[in-house]
């Protein structure tokens, strides 16, 4: 059981990412380069998503996986040109993706660059996101496309992704201008948010994370990830195990918030009686305005229900 205080969650910062428009900061995100003639029907031969007919300056998630089901990780493609994609996920960890995708490149035109720490992720986050956009470019963004547009002397590429349950904006900048262009955000009504709030928001939200809910630890429709699947697409790595899971109902567990009276510990173990219930997969530690805390759980079937009552490590815990 953990004891001590802890910080509240700031109203401004969580209203902003709700009703109006968050810049959330990424200190690290995985940023490829994949380009060639083959890149795109690679990734359509290895994901979850069919990608086959994705257009010029159009976006898509997918979900890349194992062949035991098991996800390795989802990443938006963003086909910036003709043969050439930029592939952005969530993960700290770029050779998760590289080496998996290496892996099965093997008479295929394609290769891959690292851009993660050459580039900057800014994000915005929440309704008013577009609106943001436009007082700085003469932009009007649909979801599911991206748009490369001068920023002095740079580029910027915007890619306004349509698979999260929130609208969401990635801006993919060089470092050097990254800073003014944060700065500039901020003046056209765009509001900072902090990581810690952006963790309470996403979880808040039922946003699966990486490392997270999704890892080689779950599988996608377990995970959250049941929008990013193409069940009526052809063979890739895993789909045999996914589409058995999905046509036979053997999917064990589901994406619950938790609320609890103190901060739960990521990995813990649900408990009901002597039965285990599911595992936390993401804590936030920013109690709400009610003086509660939120936490995101992979929880078995039998315990779905809003208002049971769980344990972890000693902690009473009930599924929202």
């Amino acid at each position: 059981m953990q004891t001590g205080s802890f910080a509240k969650a700031e109203y401004s910062q969580l209203n902003a990412l709700e009703t109006r428009c968050g810049l959330l900061d990424w200190e690290k995100s995985t940023i490829v380069r994949h380009s060639g003639p083959d890149a795109l029907d690679l990734l359509d031969r290895l994901t979850t998503k069919s990608l086959d007919s994705l257009g010029l300056y159009n976006a898509q998630r997918t979900v890349l996986t194992t062949a035991a089901g098991r996800v390795i990780d989802t990443f938006l493609v963003a086909r910036v040109a003709d043969i050439d994609l930029l592939l952005i996920s969530d993960s700290r960890v770029p050779d998760k993706i590289i080496s998996a995708i290496n892996y099965y490149t093997i008479v295929e035109d394609a290769a891959m660059t690292d851009h993660s720490m050459s580039l900057t992720r800014l994000s915005l986050i929440g309704p008013k996101s577009r609106q943001v956009l436009q007082k700085i470019w003469d932009l009007d963004l649909e979801k599911g496309l991206l748009a490369t547009v001068k920023y002095g002397e740079n580029e910027v590429t915007i890619i306004s992704d349509d698979s999260r349950k929130v609208d969401w904006v990635d801006l993919i900048v060089d470092p050097l201008s990254s800073k003014k262009l944060r700065s500039e955000l901020l003046k056209k009504g765009a509001v900072a948010i902090s990581a810690d709030h952006f963790e309470h928001f996403r979880i808040n939200f039922s946003i699966p994370g990486a490392d997270a809910e999704y890892g080689e630890h779950s599988n996608p429709i377990e995970a959250g990830l049941l929008s990013l699947i193409d069940f009526d697409k052809g063979c890739y790595v895993g789909q045999e195990v996914i589409a058995r899971l999905d046509t036979y109902n053997k999917v064990q567990r589901d994406l619950r918030v938790l609320t609890s009276a103190e901060p739960l510990n990521e990995r813990s173990k649900l408990i009901s009686g002597s039965s285990t219930a599911g595992i936390v997969t993401s804590v936030s530690h920013l109690e709400t305005p009610e003086g509660n805390f939120v936490s995101l759980a992979l929880v078995r079937k039998a315990y779905l229900a809003s208002g049971t009552e769980l344990n972890a490590d000693g902690i009473a815990v009930a599924v929202k």
